[in-house]
């Protein structure tokens, strides 16, 4: 049986309303996904920022935190040491260590006129020692590199004076004085005797200048190992079989950086006296060098 007139009428406004439906709800999930996609760009830009900050941010803090680690390790006059970097400043950030060692440079630099120098590598003194390194040296094509460094100063020279750079509070003016002038006269010793001295000429030269007397920190010997604990000298000790160990003293890393030829002409221009007329040439035959005649507020230690 065919369908009335009012049935299809009916079925044209049910599919009409289906339609119109359908429209409304496709209009509605674009708006939808537009929105979601809007918010979630909006999610990502924030995000991006905050993670450019939070980088900026941590680098800042790994550079303040190298220069204070810099700072303490030179308070004590122990190596900055680039293992110890890595463990106690950068931690899990380790690639970072050349972006944030050139930046600490350069506060060091700005702030304090210091700057983080590395030591040479420590000498080979007995024939064992040296044949390790011969050895390692043949098997690998690298240069040697000590990996540790110290703070020196990059102030200008002019600004070097004694009544500029004195001598640190901690412990005591006076105490600290003498300390530094005792450790520059141990490697002036060192070097103007050919870069070795046997322990019998040092203790000879000591009681000669009444170290035991005029040293008000510590004792003569206590002294001594400090100095040789911060790297100033070198302590050798050959063993030989039957006879009496042979001991021999010579100039450490640190004192090679801090008490540079330059400083030791300095140190025996004053202590000599009135000089004779070949003196500054003999001087300066003595520590191979060829510069004109010092001037001992030119060339005093760098702390």
């Amino acid at each position: 049986m065919p369908p009335t007139q009012t049935q299809t009428q009916k079925r044209r406004r049910t599919g009409n309303h289906n339609e119109v439906d359908e429209h409304r709800r496709r209009r509605q999930s674009r708006r939808n996904n537009e929105s979601d996609n809007s918010e979630a760009s909006e999610d990502d830009q924030d995000g991006d920022v905050d993670m450019e900050k939070a980088g900026n941010g941590t680098e800042d803090q790994l550079v303040k935190k190298l220069v204070r680690y810099a700072l303490a390790c030179e308070y004590a006059r122990i190596p900055i040491r680039r293992d110890g970097i890595r463990d106690k400043v950068l931690g899990s950030n380790a690639r970072s260590f050349k972006r944030v060692f050139e930046e600490s440079q350069a506060e060091l630099q700005r702030i304090f006129g210091m700057e983080m120098l590395e030591l040479p590598v420590k000498e080979k003194r007995t024939l064992r020692e040296k044949q390790k390194a011969n050895a390692r040296k043949a098997t690998s094509q690298t240069t040697a590199s000590s990996r540790q460094y110290i703070l020196v100063s990059t102030l200008p020279r002019e600004y070097k004076s004694q009544s500029i750079v004195s001598p640190s509070r901690i412990p005591g003016t006076s105490e600290e004085a003498a300390y530094v002038g005792f450790y520059t006269m141990v490697v002036s010793l060192i070097v103007l005797n050919g870069g070795e001295l046997s322990d019998t000429k040092l203790r000879r030269y000591l009681t000669r200048l009444n170290a035991s007397q005029n040293l008000p920190m510590d004792k003569t010997d206590n002294v001594l190992h400090k100095i040789v604990r911060q790297g100033y000298v070198d302590k050798v000790i050959e063993k030989s079989d039957g006879d009496e160990d042979a001991t021999t003293w010579c100039v450490g890393p640190r004192g090679k950086v801090e008490v540079p030829p330059e400083s030791i002409a300095a140190v025996v221009t004053e202590v000599w006296g009135e000089l004779p007329d070949d003196f500054s040439t003999k001087l300066q035959r003595s520590l191979n060098i060829q510069d004109p005649p010092f001037q001992v507020e030119d060339s005093i230690p760098e702390e």
